[in-house]
């Protein structure tokens, strides 16, 4: 009896660490999911789904974002890379976040930002996002991933969320290109321009790119453009450009 009533009590001491020990592991998840940008238990809408039978939440804390900096205003993601970045727009200096992080805090690698000639709704033709390549390997170093012809075949989507919305991007280009300055340099409001630097990255002219057949772009579609350094840390003028455009958007709740 003596020895029975051992065991119980072993086996309850032992039930009874389990449960604290299990408890522990989901609040040390809980925490890391809480400082994270929690896109990672979204189910994301892809290219064929059929959005009148299905809810999203954009699973983005802006809240947690805007109450640090006003000017975060988006958030992107890349599947089969790290980028999971807020992006922001100064209201002052074009080039402000290209040596800030998004908390405004000075950072060698800067900020996913867009410049003050785009609409924060990602509404315009061209919108161009930028981040450094950085010998880190974060912010927008791993767009060079879609230089890898399977890399680039297998991932098709990337994501933009604004607050009520998921934009869904398919890629159709990814590829080197000089360091012009886009929106300064082109005037997409003039007859022919913007069709003209469509064809520019529906068809690159350049050694190093890939292409997605079969897409057609027209007067009315809403490209980004996200550009980066082709090398890390480098003084060259090459850019790398991987270029989508909007298929699909998204309202949240």
């Amino acid at each position: 009896m003596k020895l029975r009533k051992r065991l119980i009590s072993i086996l309850l001491v032992l039930t009874l660490f389990a449960l604290c020990s299990c408890g522990k592991a989901e609040q040390g998840e809980n925490t890391s999911a809480a400082t994270s940008a929690q896109t990672t238990a979204v189910s994301l809408p892809s290219a064929d789904s059929d959005d009148s039978t299905q809810e999203y939440t954009d699973g983005v804390n802006f809240r947690k974002y805007t109450s640090v900096n006003d000017e975060v205003y988006a958030f992107i993601k890349i599947p089969g890379t790290n980028i999971e970045y807020p992006i922001v727009q100064s209201g002052i200096d074009d080039n402000y976040y290209l040596d800030r992080d998004w908390k405004r805090n000075k950072s060698e690698t800067g900020s996913i930002f867009t410049q003050s000639a785009n609409a924060r709704e990602f509404t315009d033709p061209i919108t161009v996002v930028y981040g450094h390549n950085t010998y880190k390997g974060d912010m927008f170093s791993e767009l060079l991933k879609f230089q890898d012809k399977n890399f680039f075949d297998k991932n098709e989507l990337f994501y933009i969320f604004i607050p009520g919305h998921i934009l869904v991007y398919r890629v159709f280009s990814a590829h080197t290109y000089d360091d012009r300055h886009i929106l300064n340099s082109y005037d997409f409001s003039a007859p022919g321009v913007l069709q003209s630097f469509q064809q520019s990255l529906l068809n690159p002219d350049a050694m190093e790119k890939n292409v997605r057949e079969g897409v057609t772009l027209n007067e009315w579609s809403e490209v980004v453009v996200l550009s980066t350094c082709a090398e890390a840390r480098s003084n060259s003028n090459v850019r790398y450009l991987v270029n989508g455009v909007l298929i699909k958007d998204v309202l949240t709740v």
